[in-house]
């Protein structure tokens, strides 16, 4: 099996005037957006570079350990990689911004991707820090969160005076962020997005999937989550998934670098693992049991007491991990009393969906073996 850095092994020598762009590309470039380009790509779309120049002026060296990724290492690889390529490098790009902002709960970053048919509009998914992580949280009960806003401004300053046909995708959030821009852009705009790319991206609230603006772009939203997807079954959506192979475990799926390649599209498997059953049954039971209200709640009181610790990132907490829970367990105790009751329901809902869905799924499978085989009871020729 292959995963996406070894289709550039044996794929990246094909042009695209050769072969199409297809889904794994799409993926590609939607993963882009992880690179770190500052001070390398410019914000605007004017003075675009090659990506073989992009990564030619980047140092690794000069990226502090704090803000690095899970997948930095990766990301770095499958930059390389792609720049070498005669694929992708000579791909143009620009307009790249990244914009982390804790007080707001902002966490926002996109790149633009200039090939010769369209442009590709790359939002990255969540990050480190404890902002982005937050922010996603807030989409299960916000009307509109600061990154999705600034996702319809970022197509809107680059390509309203715009003819090209647009392409948007993203990772996790990202992919929450291009359905997001693609459907309450404005409408003309909207005419040329061609297709939507979400990767494992959290859907959106019943409000929004039954909004006039989502179903008018619903018909091209392309959703891929692997089998045991968390994230990509939050909230609601009425896209049906394609589900993709993923050589990682549990949670671990979600890095797009397990998922499977075949040839130049997705492995694809028939239908999400026990465990994707598993948490889709207790994760939109429990959202559903909670009002926004009681959500909102439970997130600031969970994020109020991480943001104690004093850091920015996940990766900060774990490096000054003795200050940080000192913090945390001192934040805990200082929880206002509606915050702790909204703690303890919310997890006390999570539990109670989780039993009833792992009964569920037990008497589904016992259903399953004590279901009688199909048997030929025509009698037998003589």
């Amino acid at each position: 099996m292959a995963d996406m850095l070894e289709y550039l092994d044996w794929r990246g020598d094909v042009p695209f005037s050769v072969s199409p762009f297809n889904e794994v590309d799409a993926l590609l470039l939607a993963q882009l957006s992880y690179f770190p380009a500052e001070g390398i790509v410019s914000a605007e779309m004017d003075g675009p570079l090659l990506l073989k120049e992009v990564y030619s002026k980047f140092d690794a060296k000069k990226i502090p350990e704090e803000v690095r990724i899970v997948s930095f290492d990766q990301d770095v690889e499958l930059m390389r990689k792609m720049s070498e390529s005669k694929r992708f490098a000579d791909m143009k790009v620009a307009a790249y911004m990244n914009v982390v902002n804790p007080p707001i709960d902002l966490q926002f970053a996109a790149l633009t991707c200039i090939l010769d048919d369209f442009v590709f509009v790359s939002y990255r998914g969540t990050d480190g820090s404890i902002a982005g992580w937050k922010e996603d949280c807030n989409i299960s009960f916000m009307d509109e969160t600061p990154a999705q806003c600034m996702a319809v401004e970022y197509i809107k300053k680059h390509f309203k005076d715009d003819t090209r046909t647009l392409v948007l995708g993203g990772h996790s959030k990202g992919g929450n962020l291009a359905v997001y821009a693609a459907a309450f852009c404005p409408e003309d705009m909207q005419q040329r997005v061609k297709r939507i790319y979400s990767f494992d991206g959290p859907g959106f609230k019943d409000e929004i999937t039954s909004s006039k603006e989502y179903n008018a772009v619903s018909g091209r939203i392309v959703s891929v989550i692997p089998q045991s997807s968390l994230v990509g079954q939050l909230l609601s959506g009425t896209i049906e998934h394609r589900i993709i192979k993923s050589t990682a475990s549990g949670i671990m799926q979600h890095l797009a670098y397990s998922w499977q390649v075949r040839a130049n599209s997705f492995d694809y498997a028939e239908e999400l693992s026990k465990t994707g059953v598993f948490i889709n049954r207790t994760m939109s039971s429990w959202l559903s049991s909670l009002d926004d209200k009681d959500r909102r709640t439970f997130v600031d009181a969970v994020f109020g007491v991480l943001e104690a610790s004093d850091s920015e990132t996940f990766k900060g907490m774990h490096q000054n991990k003795r200050k940080s829970f000192a913090a945390i367990i001192k934040a805990l105790k200082a929880l206002s009393p509606e915050q702790q009751a909204a703690a303890k329901k919310a997890l006390s809902q999570l539990a109670s969906q989780g039993k009833k869905a792992l009964i569920a799924g037990l008497e589904e499978e016992e259903k399953k073996q004590k279901r009688p085989a199909l048997t030929d009871k025509r009698p037998a020729k003589a």
